[in-house]
C-alpha cells in the first residue's frame, strides 16, 4: 500500500510539473479568487510577480510594448476568466496599486441613475442592467482615471445619494435595487422630461466632472399635448441646450445603447400603463471635455461592459480632422493601374477593365487604420458616414478581420471604390459628423402598438432620433458638413 501512496504521489507532482506556467497562474488565481470572492493586495502582487518572471507567451497579453505590466490588461483578463467559472467577481473585487496618474491628471465621476416610473421594469431581480452599470461602475472606480465617484437619482429633480462612493457605496446603489427601492429614491417619478434631465446633467460638466447617465430615454408627451410637437420641440431644446454649452466648453460624449431584461410596465406616448415582459434598450450618456473622453475611451472599459453593447456613438467637437494612416492595395483592382511612387499613391497608368464580368468599371481597394478615432470601429463600416469629393464611384466597406495577413497589420477597414466614370482627379474621402443609421433603426415614432404584443416596437425606443438629431445638430450643423476623419487619392488616367 506504501508503494502504491509513493507511486500515486510522484504521478501528481509529475502531472503538476508538467503545466505551463501560465496554467498555473490561472489555478492559483482562481483558488484566491474561491477563497472569499476577492482577489486581497497580498494575492494579486503574488500574481503580478508570476506574471513578471515569466516568458511563456500566454502572460505577453499583460504586458505593454516595452514589457511593462499594464494593471488594466490583468484585470479584464482575470474578470473574464472568473465570469468564465462561474465566479461573480467585478473590478471593485480586485485589489489593484495606486495608478501613476496624478491627480491633475483624474477627473471625478458624477453618476446619474434615472428612477422615473417608467425605469422600474429594468430592475425587477437580477437584471443584465443591473449587472452591466455594476461592472462599468466598478471598472470605472479602479481605471485610474477616476479621481471620486459621486452617485445621484434623476427624474425631474437631482437626488444625491452617495458622495466619493465606495465599492460598497456602488454594489447598494445598483446591485440591491428593485422597483419598490427605486421608488422610496423619491422624486417626482411620473414624467420623463429629457431635456431638463439632460440640461441639469449638462451644467455639473466641467474639466474636473465628467457625467453619466442612465436611461431608457423614452420621451413622455403625456396624453394632453401633442406627440409631434412635444418631440419637436424638445429636440430643438437640447439642440439649444447643447449648442449653448459648445460654445464656452470643449465638450464630447458617447452614447451607448445595450439591452436588458424588462419586466414592468411601459407607459406609451399617452402614458398608458402596458405590462411587457421582455428585452428592452436602455442607454448609458458619458460626458465631459474631448480630453476626457478620449481617457475613458483608451482604457477599453466600455468594451468590457458586461454583456457588451449593441451601438456606440461619439459626438466630439468640431477639432483638427483625424488623417488616418493609408495604403492602396494592389490586389482587387477591376481594370489596371500602377503605384509608382508607393502605397499612397498617385494611382497611375489607370485603365478601365476589359474582362466580360467587370467590363467598363475601374476600381481600387484602401486599406485605413480608422484607430485613432474616437468614433466606435462599426461607425466606420456605414457608408452613410462617408462623404465623397465624386458621387459616380460606389463605395463598398470591410473590416480587416485577417490577423494573419501581414500585409494588413495595423489597418482596420478595407474602403472599395468602383467607378464607370475614370477620370483624372483627387478623389477627397470624408467621414462626416453625423447620425448613424443605427439611431433611425432604432427609434419609434408610435408606441401606441406596444399594447398589442408588437415585437418591433418592443425593440425600440420613442422619440430617440429627435434626441440624437437634437445634439448631433449642436455638434454637426446641417450648414456645414464636418469631417471628423478625412484623406485624398489621385487618380491619373492612362
Amino acid at each position: 500500500m506504501k508503494k502504491l501512496y509513493f507511486i500515486s504521489l510522484l504521478f501528481a507532482f509529475f502531472l503538476y510539473g508538467c503545466k505551463s506556467e501560465f496554467e498555473q497562474f490561472n489555478e492559483q488565481s482562481l483558488t484566491f479568487a474561491t477563497n472569499d470572492k476577492s482577489i486581497d493586495k497580498k494575492e494579486y502582487e503574488n500574481l503580478l510577480e508570476q506574471i513578471s518572471l515569466s516568458n511563456e507567451k500566454g502572460f505577453q497579453q499583460f504586458k505593454d510594448d516595452k514589457g511593462k505590466i499594464d494593471n488594466a490588461k490583468v484585470v479584464s483578463y482575470l474578470k473574464k476568466y472568473f465570469s468564465a467559472k462561474n465566479l461573480a467577481i467585478t473590478a471593485a473585487d480586485i485589489w489593484q496599486p495606486e495608478n501613476t496618474a496624478t491627480k491633475a491628471d483624474k477627473f471625478n465621476i458624477n453618476v446619474f441613475l434615472e428612477n422615473s416610473a417608467s425605469m422600474d421594469g429594468y430592475v425587477k431581480g437580477v437584471s443584465e442592467f443591473e449587472t452591466a452599470i455594476y461592472n462599468l461602475l466598478g471598472d470605472f472606480k479602479i481605471s485610474g482615471v477616476c479621481d471620486s465617484m459621486n452617485l445621484s437619482y434623476i427624474n425631474k429633480n437631482l437626488l444625491t445619494q452617495k458622495k466619493n462612493a465606495l465599492a460598497p457605496d456602488i454594489q447598494d446603489f445598483i446591485e440591491k435595487l428593485e422597483p419598490s427601492t427605486f421608488k422610496q429614491r423619491g422624486g417626482d417619478r411620473s414624467v420623463s422630461d429629457l431635456k431638463n434631465i439632460l440640461n441639469t446633467v449638462l451644467k455639473t460638466v466641467n474639466n474636473n466632472n465628467v457625467a453619466v447617465l442612465i436611461s431608457d430615454f423614452v420621451f413622455s408627451p403625456g396624453n394632453k399635448t401633442d406627440a409631434q410637437d412635444y418631440l419637436n420641440n424638445q429636440g430643438v431644446g437640447i439642440k439649444i441646450d447643447f449648442a449653448s454649452k459648445l460654445s464656452t466648453f470643449d465638450l464630447s460624449a458617447v452614447v451607448i445603447q445595450l439591452n436588458s431584461r424588462f419586466n414592468g410596465l411601459y407607459y406609451d406616448k399617452m402614458d398608458t400603463p402596458i405590462p411587457l415582459k421582455c428585452k428592452r434598450p436602455y442607454y448609458i450618456w458619458i460626458i465631459g471635455n474631448t480630453k476626457q473622453i478620449s481617457k475613458i475611451l483608451k482604457t477599453k472599459m466600455l468594451d468590457n461592459i458586461k454583456g457588451g453593447y449593441q451601438n456606440l456613438l461619439v459626438f466630439q467637437k468640431s477639432r483638427e480632422t483625424n488623417q488616418p494612416d493609408y495604403k492602396i492595395l494592389l490586389s482587387n483592382q477591376v481594370g489596371s493601374f500602377r503605384l509608382k511612387e508607393g502605397a499612397k499613391g498617385p494611382i497611375c497608368d489607370s485603365k478601365k477593365s476589359d474582362d466580360s464580368r467587370t467590363k467598363g468599371l475601374f476600381g481600387f481597394t484602401v486599406a485605413v487604420d480608422f484607430s485613432n478615432s474616437l468614433q466606435d470601429e462599426n461607425y466606420f463600416t456605414d457608408t452613410a458616414n462617408f462623404m465623397l469629393s465624386n458621387p459616380k464611384y460606389s463605395l463598398k466597406i470591410e473590416k480587416i478581420t485577417d490577423k494573419q495577413n501581414l500585409s494588413l497589420s495595423g489597418f482596420t477597414h478595407k474602403l472599395i471604390f468602383q467607378t464607370k466614370a475614370l477620370q483624372d482627379e483627387t478623389l477627397k474621402i470624408d467621414v462626416v459628423g453625423k447620425v448613424p443609421s443605427w439611431v433611425y433603426e432604432s427609434n419609434s415614432d408610435d408606441d401606441a402598438s406596444i399594447a398589442k404584443n408588437d415585437t418591433a416596437q418592443k425593440q425600440k425606443t420613442f422619440g430617440f432620433k429627435y434626441l440624437v438629431e437634437g445634439v448631433s445638430d449642436a455638434f454637426y450643423p446641417k450648414s456645414n458638413a464636418i469631417s471628423v476623419s478625412s484623406f485624398n487619392i489621385t487618380i491619373i488616367k492612362n
